[in-house]
């Protein structure tokens, strides 16, 4: 090859490398196309069951966030609870604890011994938007729980006016290698709406072949003092809740996870964790 083909050669590869070197582009389960960089920024913000069920307004909106601007508080938690012998533990981990798959397992050597261990990641986010602020709070869970009826999920907001109409829920879940999910919307039966937040009560699905679950609520929010807080809470039901007694709480500071107030008999039956907190 004389030395002007040579040149003429790396040019054409300039320009044709690019093209075949491009990641691809990603599809989830409903069809929605996104590019590598937007999925690895929804990450940010939402579980991978999120991202692989979410709907083409959902992705609209994902996609219009500044990814610049987001800010992420995590808390690790674990419950281990005999219901033999009504004893119940409920600690925070770490990090390093969470991921250590020699955490204590239920111990199975005899009936009165064996205790349930349930392991979950509760993630706060904030994210800019052009107007309001996209908030998230995302339970994703380690160890899927054996006690499974009606948890409570929500945010509550210090110095934060909450659209109306942007309070939405999921319930996602992996079951024979498939995603699925349960929605609950702003102006459902399973919500409860207040000036200072909002929660959803969430019958945990009760199917022996899930191998993922995860929880999520979003709203929107806007800064109605200097320095403003968020609060996120999920707090996982350890003995049969009916879901009027889901619903029966309201938001406060003093509530579990500085979020939910129940009636005493009713806060007995949840495992009262601490959740993640924002401070702008």
């Amino acid at each position: 090859m004389n030395k002007k083909c040579f040149v003429i050669a790396l040019i054409v590869m300039m320009f044709i490398l690019p093209i075949n070197c491009h990641a691809e582009d990603i599809v989830n389960q409903n069809g929605v196309v996104m590019t590598e960089e937007e999925y690895n920024n929804f990450l940010k913000i939402h579980t991978e069951g999120y991202i692989m069920t979410m709907t083409q307004e959902k992705y609209e909106k994902l996609k219009s966030l500044d990814y610049n601007n987001v800010t992420r508080e995590t808390k690790y938690l674990q419950s281990m609870y005999n219901p033999h012998l009504n004893l119940e533990t409920n600690k925070e981990i770490t990090e390093e604890e969470y991921n250590n798959d020699n955490l204590i397992m239920p111990i199975l050597n005899s009936t009165a011994a064996y205790s349930e261990v349930t392991t979950r990641r509760v993630d706060l986010t904030v994210t800019g938007g052009s107007v309001w602020n996209y908030v998230t709070v995302n339970v994703d869970w380690k160890y899927i729980p054996g006690t499974r009826t009606f948890d409570v999920l929500g945010i509550r907001g210090y110095g934060l006016s909450f659209r109306n109409g942007s309070q939405e829920g999921e319930q996602i879940y992996k079951a024979d290698g498939e995603w699925n999910t349960i929605y609950y919307h702003w102006d459902g039966d399973r919500i409860n709406k207040f000036d200072n937040g909002f929660g959803f009560a969430m019958n945990l699905v009760n199917n022996t072949k899930v191998t993922i679950l995860q929880l999520t609520a979003e709203c929107d929010v806007k800064t109605t003092i200097t320095h403003p807080s968020l609060y996120g809470s999920h707090q996982h039901s350890t003995s049969n809740i009916s879901l009027e007694e889901a619903m029966n709480y309201t938001i406060s500071g003093e509530g579990l996870g500085s979020v939910f107030v129940f009636p005493y008999n009713i806060s007995q039956r949840y495992d009262g964790m601490t959740g993640p907190r924002i401070d702008y």
